[in-house]
C-alpha cells in the first residue's frame, strides 16, 4: 500500500479530472478565499503513526469480511456496513482493480449491488414493494433502510470508476435505479413547507413529520457522488435539497448552527458537519450558515473519546461519537484554514490514542449492536480525509 502522506500530496488524475469535468451545481464554487487544508498540520512522525493506525484497521477490517463478501454486522447495519468498510479501503488507494485486496473488495461490491430491492432501495432489511410504501409498520427496520440506501449508493458510485468493465456494467443500472427511488422518497409530501427537499423515514409514526438532516445529508452526498461517477440526477431534486439544508439553520446555544427539525430543534456535531458538508458540496464552502456550524464545531470537539456525555448530550439526543467524526472532518477539511488547523489534530490524537491491540475501534457506545467493523471503518475514513482519494471527499 503506498504510504498515505503520498496521497495527500498527489492528487490521482482520474480523480481530477472527474472533479473538473462537474458542471452542476454541485461543482459551482465561487472563488477560493479560504486557505487551503494544511498538510503541515501534524508533523511527520503523527503522520507516520496515522499510516500505521490506517494500516492496522485495515487489516483488522479485512478479517472481519464474510464469504459472501459483507462486513460482519447485524443485517440491520446492511449494507451501509459493508460499504464504509469498503470505502475505508478505497479511500488508501486500494480498489476492486488495483492493490493487495481486489478480490476481496470486488466480492464486497457484488454483495453491496445484490441488496438492491425491486424498488430501488438497497438494503438488506427494506420492504420490497413497488411503489416505494411510505408508511411502513417497522420502525426498526424502517428507519435505517434509508440510511442503507444512501450510503451504499455513495459506495457504489465511489467505486463505478475504479471497477472492471464488466462489474462497472452491472453497476449501472443499480445506481440508476437508487437514483431513481431517492429522487421518489424526496417527493413525499410532509405537513410543513420547510420540509420539502428533505428526505424522511419509512416509519409509520413518522408519516408526514418533519424531514430529517441527518438522511438528507446522507442522500445529497449519493447525488453528488452519482453526479461525480457520470449519472444525472435531476437539478431540481439537488436545488430542493440544499434549500431545506440552509433551512436548518437554527439558534442554538447562543449561536446558530444546523440541527434537526422534529420535536423541537436537536443540534450535534454530526448535524452540524452534516449541514457544512451539504453546502460545500453545492459550492457554499463560505456561506454564513457554513461558517457558523464550523465556529460551533470548533466549540464541541472529539477530545473525549467515544463520549456522549454533557456537551455531547442533552435530554433528548445522545451524540455518536465516529459517526460525528467522519461528517465533521470531511466538513473541517472542506472550510480548511483554522477549522482544519485546530479541528483535525485533536481528533487524530483521540483515535491514536484508543485504537485496540486488534487494530480496531470500539463499538460505538449508543450503537453498539453493529460492532467494531462500523467504528473502525469511520475511524479510518476520517484519518484518510486528507488523502483526497474519494471525489465525495475532494475539496
Amino acid at each position: 500500500m503506498e504510504p498515505m502522506n503520498m496521497h495527500r500530496l498527489n492528487l490521482p488524475a482520474f480523480l481530477l479530472a472527474t472533479a473538473l469535468s462537474c458542471n452542476s451545481l454541485f461543482a459551482q464554487a465561487e472563488a477560493e478565499p479560504r486557505s487551503a487544508p494544511d498538510t503541515t498540520v501534524l508533523d511527520q512522525e503523527k503522520w507516520k503513526q496515522v499510516d500505521t493506525s490506517v494500516k492496522r484497521g485495515l487489516e483488522w477490517l479485512i478479517s472481519q469480511q464474510n464469504e459472501d463478501g459483507s462486513f460482519e454486522t447485524i443485517e440491520l447495519g446492511q449494507p451501509a456496513i459493508t460499504s464504509f468498510c469498503l470505502m475505508a479501503f478505497l479511500a488508501q488507494g486500494e480498489s476492486p482493480t488495483n492493490g493487495k485486496y481486489q478480490k476481496q473488495l470486488s466480492k464486497a461490491v457484488d454483495y453491496i449491488a445484490n441488496q438492491q430491492k425491486p424498488n430501488g432501495l438497497i438494503a438488506a432489511s427494506a420492504p420490497d414493494a413497488v411503489p416505494i410504501p411510505r408508511v411502513f409498520r417497522k420502525q426498526s427496520t424502517g428507519w435505517p433502510a434509508v440510511y442503507n440506501h444512501a450510503i451504499s449508493g455513495i459506495a457504489l458510485s465511489e467505486v463505478y470508476g475504479q471497477c472492471s468493465p464488466e462489474q462497472a456494467e452491472k453497476l449501472m443500472p443499480v445506481i440508476e435505479n437508487a437514483i431513481a427511488a431517492t429522487v421518489e422518497m424526496q417527493s413525499w409530501p410532509g405537513k410543513r413547507t420547510n420540509e420539502v427537499g428533505g428526505w424522511r423515514y419509512l416509519y409509520v409514526r413518522d408519516a408526514g413529520v418533519d424531514a430529517d438532516l441527518s438522511i438528507t445529508g446522507w442522500q445529497l452526498m449519493f447525488l453528488r457522488s452519482a453526479r461525480n461517477a457520470g449519472f444525472d440526477p435531476p437539478e431540481k431534486t439537488i436545488d430542493a435539497a440544499v434549500k431545506y439544508v440552509e433551512g436548518c439553520f437554527v439558534e442554538q446555544e447562543n449561536r446558530r448552527v444546523h440541527s434537526y427539525f422534529g420535536r423541537g430543534h436537536c443540534c450535534s456535531r454530526a448535524m452540524a458537519g452534516a449541514g457544512v458538508l451539504a453546502l460545500a458540496h453545492a459550492g457554499k464552502h463560505d456561506s454564513e450558515e457554513a461558517v457558523a456550524s464550523g465556529e460551533w464545531i470548533l466549540k464541541h470537539d472529539f477530545k473525549n473519546y467515544n463520549d456522549d456525555t454533557p456537551p455531547y448530550r442533552t435530554a433528548t439526543h445522545r451524540d455518536r461519537y465516529h459517526y460525528g467524526a467522519i461528517l465533521c472532518t470531511q466538513a473541517m477539511f472542506q472550510l480548511g484554514g483554522k477549522y482544519w488547523k485546530q479541528f483535525f489534530p485533536t481528533l487524530v490524537d483521540a483515535l491514536l490514542a484508543n485504537q485496540q491491540a486488534s487494530g480496531s475501534w470500539p463499538p460505538e457506545r449508543r450503537d453498539r449492536e453493529y460492532g467494531s467493523c462500523y467504528t473502525t471503518a469511520l475511524s479510518v475514513l476520517s484519518l484518510s480525509v486528507p488523502n483526497q482519494m474519494l471525489p465525495i471527499f475532494q475539496r
